[in-house]
């Protein structure tokens, strides 16, 4: 019937939420409002989700999902690029949805999705030849990259390359060389030093993995 309104459910209620969070920020994001997006009493999204803090983790459920669906693993792929299309999947969610990194790098989520995405990464590392032991370090290794040069990207570079060029000229002589270092951050394209980090951070893992 023309102007019937889908019914609500938990998945549709996560993704008003995402929505709201993308355009308003996560800090914006009430019990009311996401009612009002949606065109029904706030009350009515208890029904779906307890309170706000497990709305949050359908969000971050919603989140991982996203990554998933984007996630292949290649039959004939070395690790490496399982590694690189992880790391890259991950990439393009964080930049779809930049006010909730957030919730995709910070928050721990009870549910099936988190999981499904840790095992991913640790079919990744026992692909490589890690035993669980040592695949649980470096996992750790690389979340703890890729986290930091999404923040990294996302944050003090964005900064940087939204303010341009810097004038510096006011700088004392022996501090003028940091001209030349900030050009040369800003010639590089984030996705030129994302894949700069990601190969340095392979191959300290190739390494490792070497030694035994």
């Amino acid at each position: 019937m023309a102007g019937t309104r889908a019914p609500l459910n938990r998945q549709r209620v996560a993704a008003a939420a995402l929505a709201f969070i993308d355009d308003h920020g996560e800090a914006a994001l009430s019990m009311r409002k996401l009612g009002a997006e949606l065109g029904v009493e706030a009350m009515s999204l208890y029904n779906h989700v307890t309170n706000k803090d497990d709305l949050l983790d359908a969000v971050g459920d919603l989140l991982y999902s996203e990554i998933l669906d984007a996630y292949e693993a290649q039959a004939e792929g070395t690790w490496q690029d399982d590694l690189r299309g992880l790391a890259s999947v991950y990439r393009k969610a964080a930049h779809r949805h930049p006010n909730a990194l957030g919730l995709l790098v910070d928050r721990v989520i009870p549910s099936p999705v988190k999981y499904v995405f840790l095992a991913k990464c640790y079919g990744i590392f026992t692909k490589a030849g890690f035993d669980t032991k040592s695949a649980a370090v470096a996992f750790d290794t690389a979340a703890s990259w890729v986290i930091g040069a999404l923040r990294q990207e996302m944050g003090m570079m964005a900064d940087l390359e939204a303010r341009g060029e810097p004038d510096l000229d006011h700088l004392p002589e022996d501090l003028q060389g940091v001209v030349d270092f900030t050009s040369a951050c800003l010639a590089w394209t984030p996705q030129q030093r994302f894949d700069f980090g990601l190969e340095t951070m392979l191959a300290g893992l190739e390494w490792r993995l070497a030694q035994g």
